[in-house]
């Protein structure tokens, strides 16, 4: 029988997708490290959950391994590239963060650089699991993205090759993004526009209609808007940036950026 795949993987950090998508990779048989320093309790727990290895330096993180995989909320992803590109890691960086084409190019000059080679990717769906369809996008020179995708052999993640323009993982994540998240916060808006003239309760009402599942439960919703916000404005600011940079209009991003940034900030009304 063939033995468990060789190379050892490093994922900061492993939050509720980077810890599913890091659990997945383990399960094949790879020690898949974590940096513990600095960590919340509850990311300590959903690591010792997958299976992760703890390392209390980014030098213990990257020594021997084949590739870094990035997954964190776009604000962090370039102090992320100058973590590991300061800890010397020179194997295969993996930046699977919505950011914008001038943030990705920084990135990956940041992690080339130190010698590492570089792969824009670009997670759409759930946090993988059973019966979950969770795709990775792939995009970057055929052989690096190869190994990328042979380390998702045997898991619940997807990989998609486009190609090796550096970028076309990003958009396709930006793209989908745009449309899945834009249209809850406009469903959002819809409801704050619906209470404040008192008919939000026929306006859930219309939730059984196809493609209107998001009214059935505007305050279900609203919390989970509210606790996603943080993440989510920030990367609406970035579809804003790779939109401008497309030649398109921006307008329709910063708009629902803005719904998600006054969520973050405790305001669930007036998002208009």
């Amino acid at each position: 029988m063939p033995g468990p795949p060789t190379g050892n993987v490093a994922v900061l950090h492993p939050g509720a997708m980077g810890s599913r998508v890091a659990g997945e990779i383990a399960s094949t048989g790879r020690e898949v490290r974590w940096l513990r320093t600095g960590r919340s309790a509850q990311t300590v727990e959903r690591a010792r959950h997958e299976g992760l290895v703890p390392a209390d330096s980014t030098g213990d993180l990257v020594r021997d391994a084949a590739v870094v995989l990035s997954v964190c909320p776009p604000q962090g992803a370039l102090d992320i590239a100058r973590l590991v590109a300061a800890a010397g890691f020179a194997g295969t960086y993996v930046d699977a963060n919505p950011v914008s084409p001038d943030v990705l190019a920084e990135i990956a000059n940041v992690v080339g650089a130190a010698g590492a080679a570089f792969v824009d990717a670009g997670i759409v769906g759930p946090p993988p699991g059973a019966a979950r369809r969770t795709h990775l996008y792939l995009a970057g020179p055929p052989a690096t993205v190869s190994t990328v995708a042979d380390m998702c052999a045997g898991t619940a993640i997807t990989p998609m090759d486009l190609g090796s323009r550096v970028g076309a993982a990003s958009a396709a994540k930006q793209a989908y993004a745009l449309y899945n998240k834009g249209r809850l916060a406009l469903a959002l808006v819809a409801a704050d526009l619906a209470a404040a003239h008192g008919v939000e309760a026929v306006l859930a009402a219309e939730g059984d209609r196809p493609g209107a599942e998001a009214l059935r439960d505007l305050e279900e919703l609203r919390r989970g808007l509210g606790e996603t916000a943080w993440r989510w404005g920030p990367e609406f600011d970035q579809i804003e940036a790779t939109l401008a940079a497309a030649g398109l209009d921006p307008a329709a991003a910063r708009a629902v950026a803005a719904v998600f940034d006054r969520l973050g900030l405790g305001d669930v009304t007036g998002s208009a």
